[in-house]
C-alpha cells in the first residue's frame, strides 16, 4: 500500500507549482503565461528572485533559449527586470495591482468565472476534506501545515496569498490518495487567468483586514483533519466554500454598483 501511494504521490506532483508546457501555443509562451500565473498567483512576490534559466529549462523541459524567449516578454512587460550577474527579478507586480482599478468591460466574464470555480468546489472539496480526513499520513498534515503558515505569513505582509490558498487546499487533495479529487483540484487553480487572479486578491484580502476570516476557516478544516473528524472536515470545508461564495457575491455586487465600478 505504502510503494502504491509513493508512486501515486510521484506521478501526481507538478513541476513545484508551475504548468506543465502540455499546452496550446508556441513553447515560450507556454514558459511565460506559467511565469505570469506563478507571479499574479503570489508564488513569487514583489523583489522575489526567479530560478535561474537552467532551473527553469529543467522545471519545463525546455531549452534555455526558450526561457531565454519567455523572460525577454516578462522584461518587456515591466514584471520582471534583469540584474548583471545576479538573476531575474520581480519588479513590476506591485504597479500591476495598483494600476488594476477598474474591471471595465470584462467584468461579468471575471465575476462569472469566479462564482464558478466555487460553485464547482462547493461539490468536490467538501468530500475530499472528508477522505482527507480518514486517510491523511503525518506528511499531509505537514504539508497542509506549512501551506498555511506562509499563508499567513503573506497576507501578513500584504502579498497576494493566492498561490498558498491552492497549496493548502492542493495538499487536502493529495491526502485523498485519489487521482480524480487531485486533477480537480489542479485544473481550477491553472485555468485561472492573470486578471482573474488580482481581482480575487483585491476583492477577498484588500484591505489586508478582509482575509482573516478566511484564514480562520482554514484552520479550522486543517485541524479537523487533523483529528481524523471526516463528518465535521466535510462540513467545515462546504462552509468555508459557501462563505467564500457569499463574500465573493457580496464583493462584487458592491464593486458593480459602485459610483465608478472600481476595486478600489
Amino acid at each position: 500500500m505504502k510503494e502504491a501511494t509513493a508512486t501515486l504521490m510521484a506521478a501526481s506532483t507538478p513541476n513545484d507549482g508551475f504548468f506543465d508546457t502540455a499546452r496550446p501555443g508556441g513553447m515560450h509562451e507556454r514558459v511565460y503565461n506559467s511565469l505570469v500565473h506563478a507571479i499574479v498567483s503570489g508564488r513569487y512576490g514583489e523583489s522575489d528572485k526567479l530560478p535561474s534559466e537552467a532551473e527553469l529549462a529543467t522545471i519545463f523541459t525546455v531549452s534555455r533559449p526558450v526561457v531565454r524567449q519567455a523572460l525577454e516578454k516578462l522584461r518587456d512587460e515591466g514584471l520582471v527586470e534583469s540584474l548583471r550577474g545576479s538573476g531575474n527579478y520581480v519588479t513590476g507586480l506591485a504597479r500591476l495591482i495598483e494600476g488594476m482599478q477598474e474591471f471595465g468591460s470584462h467584468w461579468s466574464r471575471h465575476a462569472k468565472t469566479m462564482l464558478d470555480d466555487l460553485e464547482f468546489r462547493l461539490i468536490v472539496e467538501p468530500e475530499a476534506a472528508y477522505l482527507a480526513a480518514r486517510r491523511r499520513t503525518k506528511a499531509d498534515l505537514h504539508r497542509m501545515r506549512a501551506a498555511l503558515e506562509q499563508f499567513e505569513q503573506a497576507h501578513a505582509s500584504g502579498r497576494i496569498t493566492h498561490h498558498f490558498d491552492y497549496l493548502f487546499h492542493e495538499a487536502i487533495a493529495l491526502a485523498t490518495t485519489n487521482t480524480r479529487f487531485i486533477e480537480a483540484a489542479r485544473s481550477v487553480e491553472f485555468s485561472k487567468d492573470p486578471r482573474s487572479l488580482l481581482i480575487r486578491h483585491r476583492v477577498h484580502f484588500q484591505p489586508a483586514g478582509r482575509g482573516l476570516e478566511s484564514i480562520q476557516e482554514h484552520l479550522r478544516v486543517f485541524e479537523l483533519i487533523e483529528e481524523r473528524e471526516p463528518d465535521h472536515a466535510r462540513k467545515a470545508m462546504w462552509d468555508h466554500l459557501n462563505a467564500s461564495h457569499n463574500r465573493l457575491n457580496q464583493q462584487l455586487e458592491a464593486l458593480r454598483d459602485g459610483p465608478a465600478g472600481n476595486i478600489a
